[in-house]
């Protein structure tokens, strides 16, 4: 009767692990799981978990992405009093700090002003004896400069800084290892960023948005992909021909009439494949005189999210600039309202049957936002341009404006397609 009873007891003690191990499968799981799962917590709370188990008490000491932000980094007091004593919360960034032991792969800084914490320079230094390869840097003040010991990561492979002032040592040897950067909101000193720039030799992606100093460029980087410009630019140019840069985004609005035209700057790239086109550099394609004989082959896509059709020249530039590209695949636009006073858009703009030998033949996808004007004659008669000139389309999806739909929807439909498995897709206003 005993050992029946105890045999009992063991089977229910034995259940019972079976069933706090089921409950608990969180902590079996690989240590690089886990460390996916405590780099989604706030770094508060990841540091936290410490206190769940013996399991978890050193989890988030090899945490590979470290994020301070406003959660963390609070200022005691008024911001602008002279005491520049550390407060708690930048104390509880040194210990998180301190306490790591792994490698660190990502660390990003977003406070709201690093004025009154000049020990961040100390810090940047600590991240540079641990070989971390992405940084990104946002402390909301023009004013600060970035930590000199910043230039000290030469293991960085991934910059991202957003409103804050640049200047690099002047013994600063390069990013040899760099591939990716991106300035937000920056000011640079003259001639400051083609310095730097060349100090970043395996450079691929760079973006430059809403920074200061940087309208006229003169790039050199043999080895860019991608290049993202946001700002007022009165000349920019590759230096060389780029044999890799396949994503080109112009956004924003140009300086008006410059020193480079995009026929030579699209020379000067001739793989790419995706082209970006906001409203002020719409209309820089005016300044274009070779589209006729520009041949974009590695193109395929073109974005023009802004496109008034109320200028027949522009819109003239682009329909140039789609037909020069044989291997077009994807085609996205956006139509813009004109003023009543502007001539509308001419069907016969349209008809450019000397330029269609191989335009459009594979064009596969094309999304089309209309305006909001009354009159949709004109975009009306470029939607029936791409029908009747795209033999391979297989879907188009059409954006309609507001009050637009009824009168819209049943001339679209009974255009002729030369595609047949061209899908045209209605989606809301």
């Amino acid at each position: 009767m005993v050992k029946q009873q105890m045999k009992t007891m063991d089977n229910h003690h034995t259940k019972k692990i079976k069933r706090s191990s089921r409950a608990d499968r969180i902590s079996n799981l690989p240590s690089h799981i886990i460390d996916k799962i405590l780099i989604c917590l706030p770094i508060k709370e990841a540091v936290k978990t410490s206190v769940l188990s013996t399991k978890w008490r050193f989890n988030w000491r090899y945490l590979s992405k470290l994020v301070f932000d406003g959660t963390l980094i609070q200022t005691s007091g008024n911001p602008s009093t002279e005491n520049r004593s550390i407060t708690k919360p930048f104390f509880d960034m040194y210990k998180v700090l301190l306490l790591h032991r792994g490698s660190i792969f990502h660390f990003s800084l977003r406070i709201p002003t690093l004025n009154i914490y000049p020990e961040i320079n100390q810090l940047m230094l600590y991240l540079s004896e641990k070989d971390v390869q992405e940084i990104m840097f946002k402390v909301f003040s023009c004013s600060t400069s970035v930590p000199s010991y910043l230039f000290s990561c030469v293991t960085l492979r991934s910059l991202d800084l957003s409103i804050c002032k640049f200047k690099a040592p002047s013994a600063f040897q390069g990013f040899v290892k760099l591939i990716s950067l991106r300035f937000e909101a920056v000011h640079f000193e003259t001639d400051v960023f083609e310095t730097f720039i060349s100090k970043c030799p395996l450079l691929e992606r760079l973006s430059i948005i809403g920074c200061d100093n940087t309208s006229s460029l003169h790039i050199d980087i043999p080895y860019l992909k991608f290049f993202h410009f946001m700002g007022r630019s009165s000349s920019i140019c590759f230096r060389k021909t780029s044999q890799h840069l396949s994503t080109v985004i112009f956004d924003g609005y140009n300086a008006g009439p410059s020193t480079y035209e995009p026929t030579k700057l699209l020379e000067c790239a001739p793989v790419i494949k995706h082209l970006h086109l906001g409203p002020g550099y719409v209309d820089w394609l005016l300044y274009g005189t070779m589209w006729r004989k520009l041949s974009l082959g590695c193109l395929r896509v073109v974005e023009v999210p802004r496109l008034c059709f109320g200028f027949t020249d522009t819109v003239s530039s682009v329909l140039y600039l789609i037909v020069s590209a044989p291997n077009l695949e994807k085609l996205d636009i956006g139509f813009l309202m004109s003023m009543d006073d502007i001539q509308p858009l001419a069907p016969e703009l349209l008809k450019v049957e000397d330029l269609l030998d191989n335009a459009l033949k594979k064009l596969r996808v094309v999304n089309l936002r209309l305006s909001h004007r009354k009159e949709v004659k004109s975009d009306l008669e470029f939607i029936k341009f791409i029908l009747a000139e795209s033999v391979v389309l297989e879907k188009m999806s059409i954006r309609p404006a507001f009050g637009t739909v009824a009168k819209i929807l049943k001339q679209i439909l009974r255009l002729q397609r030369s595609s047949k498995k061209a899908e045209i897709l209605f989606l809301d206003p």
